[in-house]
């Protein structure tokens, strides 16, 4: 999502397709890479400046070993994602490995080198063809010989064509919507300088929260010179053939941008750093892009401000903050359930996860997912199997890879298995299936069963109020005691991610099945 650096920064947008998340890194966790594997210095360099709007470009990923990294003796794998509408990346090859599109949607790469030296370059190529400019996130996993090592992060910046020559300049907005109405805004731009002399029309846009966002809220302008969609996502477009134009002065809208938030999104939470952008453009352009331009009618228009106002208010972005009102939650619930069963047996037991609303349990991360029902077994029982239906993806939490890729949770090993949901509507309620052995019939022990929601450096936030319902037990034959190793409901909402978002979890399980699909024999 383009966007200024404040919402981008703590909520790394991802890639939205469920098959399509990678991980991003943070640095509030590291993956438990094995103890002698050797772990490089990692650079990944993208042309400068990046312009939006521009064709195929290169960029190299650079991955420097130290001493205890022997030439010709490893295998090294290189996941490169890049976060944001629009970013397409391509194939590329050195002499030292080659960069593929590999069961990974366009925002993503893998790159292999094989018997590699301690010194790799590879090469891919990207776009900005439909990238908006923005910061944006990219993240880097590598892995030598199959073990994965900590994701690498960082931003990249995308800059419009003519930033430098730009006589606009913005003043941020910040809105709060309560949940299912309207609020009418003008964000104002400085004319920081005079315009080009050939400038036929001023092009007004705002953009609507896109990517993981889109459809928690719009922008309109119901006007005859407006139209839907801007910089190639959601929000609208203004044509302005009669503008004003005076150098150093402030100017306003003569008619409101309206910004509207769904009834079913929750609050408080902040929905996106949407922008805003005025440019200039001639007889040309304007013919080129917009066609014949309605010049009367019920038409948006720009003006001067009335009153002083001080230059340094206004930023080189357009930046707009859309925030929830507060008291507007949803409420997770897991019941408990009871595995009936004689030694010996497999027993099947449905455990039913719920949203009683509000509000939906919206979509905060991409991949696998925002929300989590984790489960201790309690003893007298081995786990089998869980499964869900495609609401959720489950897997057994002390299981080969997704076991060692999970961030570190409060007591690692009282997690026997995990399901994320990528989100949960308000009055729905999803199966989980899971089947354990009964081992010991007398046990007489307690395991626990909590639906958790994912955290990223405090985004989305405390949203949920109602948490006694997040926890249940989980017996075995309608008896137990002991509460069970997993923290209590109270430290739920940061309990699973200490800080990355849920993105990282399939993305080294997409980062491992591309290892696998590369190592399987020849049938």
């Amino acid at each position: 999502m383009p966007a200024p650096k404040s919402l981008v920064e703590r909520v790394p947008t991802r890639l939205a397709a469920l098959i399509g998340a990678a991980a991003v890194g943070a640095g509030a966790f590291a993956l438990p890479a094995q103890a002698q594997t050797p772990e490089p210095e990692a650079t990944v360099v993208f042309g400068e400046p990046v312009e939006a709007g521009a064709d195929f470009a290169t960029g190299s990923i650079v991955l420097e070993f130290g001493d205890d990294f022997t030439p010709g003796e490893h295998e090294v794998f290189a996941q490169l994602s890049v976060y944001g509408n629009g970013w397409e990346l391509a194939d590329g090859e050195t002499g030292d490995g080659a960069c593929l599109m590999e069961m990974v949607p366009p925002q993503a790469v893998n790159c292999t080198a094989e018997a590699a030296d301690a010194e790799i370059e590879f090469a891919f190529d990207y776009t900005t063809a439909d990238v908006a400019p923005g910061e944006y996130d990219w993240s880097l996993l590598v892995a030598v010989d199959d073990a994965v090592l900590d994701p690498v992060s960082g931003t990249v910046e995308v800059v419009s064509p003519d930033a430098g020559d730009s006589p606009f300049r913005y003043a941020p907005l910040s809105l709060e919507i309560e949940s299912g109405s309207t609020v009418d805004a003008g964000p104002m731009y400085l004319q920081d300088g005079d315009l080009p002399a050939d400038t036929a029309a001023l092009v007004y846009g705002v953009s609507a929260p896109d990517y993981i966002l889109s459809g928690t809220a719009e922008v309109t302008a119901p006007y005859d010179n407006c139209f839907d969609g801007f910089a190639g996502g959601p929000g609208v477009t203004c044509v302005v053939t009669d503008f004003p134009d005076q150098a150093g002065a402030a100017m306003v809208t003569t008619q409101p941008i309206s910004f509207t938030v769904f009834k079913e999104v929750p609050g408080p939470v902040e929905l996106c750093g949407c922008f805003f952008e005025v440019r200039a453009v001639n007889a040309e352009e304007l013919e080129a892009e917009f066609g014949d331009v309605p010049s009367t009618g019920d038409l948006f228009g720009l003006g001067i401000a009335d009153g002083s106002h001080d230059p340094d208010d206004f930023d080189e972005y357009g930046s707009i903050e859309i925030t929830t009102s507060p008291n507007h939650p949803y409420d997770l619930a897991v019941d408990d359930a009871n595995i009936k069963g004689d030694n010996g047996d497999q027993v099947t037991v449905t455990i039913p996860v719920e949203n009683a609303g509000p509000a939906d349990a919206w979509s905060f991360f991409d991949g696998p997912g925002s929300y989590a029902l984790v489960g201790e077994l309690p003893k007298g029982t081995e786990f089998v199997s869980v499964a869900s239906d495609d609401s959720a993806y489950c897997r057994e939490f002390t299981g080969e890879f997704v076991g060692e890729t999970l961030p570190a949770i409060e007591d690692r090993d009282a997690a026997d298995f995990v399901c994320i949901f990528t989100s949960i509507p308000k009055d729905a309620s999803y199966e989980v299936e899971l089947k354990v052995k009964v081992t010991d019939e007398n046990a007489n022990a307690k395991g626990v069963l909590q639906i958790v929601a994912f955290q990223n450096e405090g985004y989305p936030g405390a949203i949920e109020v109602e948490l006694d319902d997040n926890r249940a037990d989980l017996v075995l034959n309608g008896t137990g005691s002991g509460s069970g190793k997993l923290p209590t409901t109270g430290s739920s909402m940061t309990w699973i991610l200490a800080g990355a978002a849920a993105a990282l979890v399939l993305g080294v399980v997409l980062f491992i099945a591309t290892r696998r699909r590369k190592a399987a024999p020849a049938e």
